[in-house]
């Protein structure tokens, strides 16, 4: 699905009303001016990893490849699309070079970004440059400061989502500059900057780097515009890029407030699998404080005081309570989060289906119970960063 024009690679010509019965050959031909490009297109060119990606909406989008790390886009599209030019593979240590030449968009949103992907566990990361319309953000976790700009730390889950493995539910991590970055200057990306930031708010990435990483643009919502990226290899830094796998290798503590009480979640000193997760009135204690964990799309929370994690303990009966236990990937440790707006989300346990509820319990130290679905505000939890 690829026209060859002179040493570019031209994707293109997103028409609606489209046969989908055109084969492969014909998309070949200068004559078949009218196709349609269907999701993900990728290869090499002058030594770069490039790829293209399209979610088959009405419009169109002209993709070329320049000489060496430099590729050019522009379009006319009512969806979303990426694109860009980088590497086969990602790296926690990588520096990128990179220079913004030209961004344009009217309508939409979108961002140039270095962009990718890990596994083990999955997931999908932005260092966001430049956006349009309004700034990407997320689930604020923290900020960097790197290669003279101020980043804040986003994430985002993405449930029943395309992925690089098929649909797929997975963790989102972006780092957004605070400022746009500027166009026709050379700039640099010391990824392990991020890595290391994310994974100290409890982000980490995977251990797996094999899937690509980009210099990209990409265009969502209905949007009309031009860009010009040149990306290069500006070396590797000593940082290591710390990944922090399933454990996020994390520093940055939590309290967890329950909307309805005002309640902490709180450890309560107990350090025996299975004891019972407590709620406290506010309170700087350790017992308080929990730090949390990247669990392959999932989140575990572990006590500061006590190093137990939070556990449903395969419990399925409404008002059944919520429990502790020592380290354990099991997917009774893990949690999704749900937004319920404001700020507040409902903690929905992996293993259960159950969500974590306070039950409208005032009282130090009472249980935390676990309830079916809810958007009772007993079950929408709030998470405060310990400073």
């Amino acid at each position: 699905m690829k026209k060859l024009i002179g040493s570019t690679i031209v994707l293109m010509l997103f028409f609606a009303g489209c046969s989908d019965d055109i084969n492969d050959m014909d998309l070949l031909t200068e004559e078949a001016t009218d196709v349609q490009l269907k999701g993900y297109s990728s290869g090499t060119h002058d030594n770069y990893f490039w790829s293209f990606w399209t979610d088959d909406r009405q419009g169109w989008v002209d993709y070329q490849n320049g000489s060496g790390g430099n590729y050019s886009v522009s379009w006319d599209y009512t969806g979303n699309f990426t694109c860009g030019k980088g590497w086969s593979s990602g790296s926690g240590t990588r520096v990128v070079g990179y220079n913004i030449g030209a961004h344009n968009q009217s309508g939409g949103g979108g961002v140039v970004a270095y962009y990718g992907w890990t596994r083990n566990p999955m997931i999908e990361y932005y260092v966001n440059e430049r956006w349009a319309g309004s700034r990407t953000t997320g689930e604020h976790r923290g900020s960097v400061t790197t290669d003279g700009a101020t980043y804040d730390i986003y994430t985002a889950m993405r449930y029943n989502a395309p992925s690089i493995d098929g649909t797929q539910t997975f963790r989102q991590v972006f780092s957004t500059r605070r400022s746009l970055a500027p166009v026709g200057q050379n700039q640099t990306i010391t990824f392990a900057n991020h890595a290391n930031a994310w994974a100290s708010v409890g982000l980490g990435l995977g251990n797996d780097w094999s899937p690509y990483a980009i210099m990209l643009t990409e265009a969502y919502s209905g949007s009309s515009g031009y860009a010009n990226v040149t990306v290069w290899s500006a070396g590797t830094s000593s940082g290591g890029g710390n990944t922090g796998g399933n454990t996020g290798g994390g520093s940055q503590y939590y309290r967890i407030q329950n909307r309805a009480t005002g309640l902490y979640l709180d450890g309560m000193g107990r350090t025996t699998n299975g004891s019972d997760l407590g709620q406290y009135a506010n309170t700087t204690h350790v017992n308080a404080q929990w730090i949390r964990e990247a669990s392959g799309g999932f989140e575990r929370f572990k006590n500061r005081g006590t190093g137990l994690y939070i556990d449903g303990m395969g419990r399925t009966v409404n008002g059944e309570n919520c429990g502790q236990y020592a380290n354990t990937t099991h997917v009774n440790a893990q949690w999704s989060l749900e937004s319920s707006g404001d700020g507040y989300y409902r903690l929905k346990n992996r293993g259960t289906g159950l969500y974590m509820d306070g039950y409208g319990r005032t009282s130090n130290g009472s249980a935390v119970s676990l309830y079916a679905n809810t958007t009772h505000v007993n079950a929408q939890w709030r998470f405060v960063p310990v400073q």
